[in-house]
């Protein structure tokens, strides 16, 4: 009986592990679409590489402490601010100095948005 309530406060915490992990994983997406950043972007700024902003962005790696105080410190440093709600869902407030600001990286001028257009982010 006590291996039974042992795996299951295991597989419970497991759950809530990996509901994290999407989480996390949503809020690096969403906070790049709005920023208008590639992953290689975001690696750049918190020191990690490409391949680490994928794995953490599809939830296939429980991010490290260290990792997390990065991003939440580049999230902070672009003035956006998460809000985790009680239905598991969360809020994101954007400034709008980067609403209205194309925040992406120009590799060169055929990048450049033509008069009047509206930029378009992806994820």
């Amino acid at each position: 009986m006590s291996m039974q309530v042992h795996t299951g406060r295991h597989s419970a915490l497991a759950a809530v592990i990996r509901q994290e992990q999407r989480i996390f994983a949503a809020k690096l997406r969403t906070a790049r679409a709005v920023l208008g950043w590639s992953q290689t972007d975001l690696a750049n700024q918190v020191g990690m590489t490409q391949r680490a902003i994928h794995k953490l962005e599809q939830g296939e790696t429980e991010p490290r402490r260290a990792t997390i105080l990065a991003v939440a410190e580049v999230w902070r440093d672009q003035g956006l601010v998460f809000e985790d709600l009680p239905d598991g869902t969360f809020r994101l407030t954007v400034p709008a100095s980067v609403v209205g600001a194309d925040t992406r990286r120009r590799t060169s001028r055929a990048d450049e948005p033509r008069p009047g257009a509206v930029p378009v982010y992806r994820a």
